[in-house]
């Protein structure tokens, strides 16, 4: 008696579904077998008479081949040369689990909240996830120790490629063994579950540090040094991170702790991980994701172009890093693209122009590191010497020939001293109410032959009838005098626009409201004034400018009467230089700018025709200097001029960012960046 067709159909089901659980072999013979029978019953009966049958062995197949293709893939995505199972797995033949669910081996696992299973770990909870990976806290059952599990997402447990690069991961990290390199114990998978277990960090990533603004410079220190050795004990064993960023370094909670000399850091207390697209010593780039390997911020430019790297990179990252750690801002800022292309492009700000409390050493030493030229980089034994030999309580200062004082725009180290190549060596004074600091910024400053800075600030206070707006400060930025009081009597100021020092040690103060220049004593006391509003030889009208010539001539820019005069040192006048239009145009050029050096020739910057000109102490025209305008800069501004002890003039027009160096000739250069705007510009030469 035959059965029904659908009795057949449900029988073909029933037992491709059974057979769909047994191991692959099986299903393959089953597979082989249902297909024999097929043609059999065919050469029996005909088509017409298998035709329930042959469906019913159509629909067991279609439930068959599903489950071999499966298996297969599955077995693609496990380690590439053999099943690794972790040493719990190979040593125990059962682990108790709370759960009591079997794995494919027999023993119990606990699943994860991600349904993963890794036998023989306890989770106990999930506590970060990567763009590819969590993170899960855990007990080992064999011993109870607390470990990290590292474990891939879901989307990605079927990428072999991703597969493989994990477990290298593992291998890498098992290979170093150092205190401030987090541990790898074991990886394994079982089928398509994937894991790495390391040791677990209790504490915090430098990343949470940074943004906390927890850490001061000794700190800062101290940390790098233990990254650095960790780092040398990774580049030693023939690998390289490429990875460095302050989300792959933890600081062990209780690592940290107060001493009588500041915050002390335990020497195991710092902890590099993540070893995800670590490598051998030479690697080009690879992709994943569609993406370049590595965080565009902390990249190296080499490694931004796709080109070979080495070593060298890691320490470009790290120098970037301490960049962050010392100022709390990233060294670049943008997109993914826009940072890449200032990685390749632009060198940012040295790390003491953000923070004026970074020491020169360590400001040369990040700038060293994240040189764009790899040969330029110091390698990792240099950096770690020159940690060590920091003295963070050392604040002397370099002697220089001649040096750039700022004052610039800006709330901390309002005034600035740079070298000649625009280093920042000091700063002075901060905006605000206690004692040394400035309630503004300064519109002039001069220097005596001591190096006493004095300083000209225009404040008009209506509860202090006797506020001083000139003050006088040590070389070391101490605050000794102030005077100049505002008000119309003899010593006192309406606005005072400019200040500069007499070679017999006087200073000179020029009144932009009285179109007075007043003479007072090194200790501030008023000894004369002259000059007042007028068209010329001895008057002036909107004077802007006062400085003195090595003999002690005076010399004021007349802004409104478009000349510059010189006076006697009693103020009588002598003569004057002008220039005019020329051709049939009447009138005169516009002068926004002078200055006269230590040999009393004369620098006159002719705005009109976007020139500087010269004129030396015997009348004789000098070396024109071509002044082109720079993008983005005013032309309505006073430029401010200036000469060292080689004869290289220095450019500055007040508002902007940026100084122009010029050789004797006449030649550009150098252009400075300040990093702040400019309000007034004084070159001091110290011979």
């Amino acid at each position: 008696m035959s059965l029904p067709w659908w009795a057949l159909i449900g029988a073909g089901v029933l037992v491709g579904w059974v057979f769909s659980r047994l191991p692959t072999w099986i299903m393959l013979f089953v597979l082989g077998l249902s297909v024999a029978m097929a043609g059999y019953l065919v050469s029996l009966g005909g088509l017409e008479r298998a035709i329930a049958p042959l469906l019913a062995y159509a629909v067991a197949l279609g439930l068959l081949v599903p489950a071999v293709t499966v298996v297969a893939r599955s077995s693609r995505v496990a380690p590439p040369k053999r099943q690794v199972v972790p040493p719990a797995v190979r040593h125990k033949e059962r682990i108790t689990r709370r759960s009591g669910t079997k794995s494919g081996t027999g023993m119990e696992v606990t699943p994860l909240a991600d349904g993963v299973q890794i036998p023989g770990y306890e989770v106990l909870e999930k506590v970060g996830s990567g763009g590819m990976a969590s993170v899960f806290r855990a007990r080992r059952t064999s011993d109870g120790q607390v470990v990290a599990l590292k474990v891939p997402m879901e989307q990605y447990v079927a990428d072999a490629k991703f597969i493989r690069r994990f477990h290298r991961e593992a291998e890498v990290a098992q290979r170093l063994n150092h205190g401030n390199i987090v541990r790898t114990f074991e990886h394994g998978s079982l089928g398509t579950q994937h894991f790495m277990a390391m040791e677990y960090v209790d504490g915090r990533s430098l990343e949470g540090y940074i943004e906390s603004s927890e850490l001061t410079i000794d700190l800062s220190v101290q940390v790098m040094t233990r990254v650095v050795e960790a780092l040398q004990h990774i580049h030693q064993a023939g690998i390289i991170h490429r990875d460095i960023k302050p989300g792959n370094i933890m600081v062990v909670r209780g690592g940290i702790e107060e001493g009588p000399q500041g915050p002390r850091l335990h020497s195991e207390a710092v902890k590099l991980m993540d070893f995800g697209i670590a490598g051998g010593r030479v690697l080009t780039r690879l992709t994943m994701t569609g993406a370049r390997v590595g965080t565009p911020v902390y990249m190296s430019p080499e490694q931004a172009r796709g080109l070979r790297i080495d070593h060298r990179s890691d320490i470009y990252s790290l120098g970037l890093v301490f960049y962050e750690m010392l100022t709390g801002q990233t060294a670049f800022k943008g997109g993914y693209e826009a940072i890449v292309h200032q990685q390749i492009f632009q060198t940012p700000p040295p790390p003491r122009q953000l923070n004026l409390r970074v020491p020169k050493a360590l400001d040369t030493l990040v700038m060293r590191m994240i040189a764009k030229d790899a040969d330029e980089r110091p390698s990792l034994a240099d950096v770690l010497d020159e940690l060590e030999a920091v003295d963070l309580r050392d604040v002397s200062e370099i002697a220089l020939s001649s040096r750039i004082v700022l004052t610039v725009d800006s709330r901390q180290g309002v005034v600035r001293v740079l070298d000649t190549e625009g280093n920042l060596h000091a700063p002075i004074g901060d905006i605000g109410v206690g004692e040394g600091s400035f309630s503004t910024a300064p519109v002039s400053v001069a220097s005596d032959r001591e190096g006493h800075l004095y300083s000209a600030t225009f404040e008009y206070r209506v509860d202090q009838e006797r506020h001083r707006m000139l003050a006088k400060r040590a070389p070391d930025g101490r605050l000794l005098l102030t005077f100049g009081a505002y008000g119309m009597k003899p010593g006192e100021l309406l606005f005072p626009t400019a200040i500069t020092c007499a070679p017999d040690g006087s200073v000179l103060v020029l009144d932009g409201e009285t179109h007075q220049v007043q003479r007072f004593t090194p200790d501030g006391d008023f000894i004369a004034a002259f000059g007042g509003r007028g068209q010329g030889q001895g008057t002036f009208n909107d004077p802007r400018l006062v400085k003195t010539g090595p003999d002690g001539k005076v010399y004021v820019l007349d802004y409104g009467n478009r000349q510059v005069q010189r006076l006697a040192p009693d103020g009588s006048y002598e003569t004057r230089w002008a220039f005019r239009l020329g051709g049939e145009r009447p009138g005169m050029r516009l002068i926004d700018g002078f200055h006269v050096d230590a040999n009393g020739t004369l620098f006159i910057s002719d705005a009109t025709a976007g020139k500087i000109r010269t004129v030396t102490s015997d009348g004789k025209l000098g070396p024109v200097y071509a002044l082109e305008k720079l993008q983005g800069e005013a032309s309505d501004a006073l430029l401010d001029l200036g000469t060292d002890e080689h004869g290289h003039l220095y450019a500055s027009r007040r508002g902007g960012h940026l100084i122009r160096k010029f050789d004797g000739q006449g030649q550009l250069i150098d252009t400075i960046e300040t990093y702040a705007n400019v309000v007034h510009m004084l070159i001091d030469v110290r011979l």
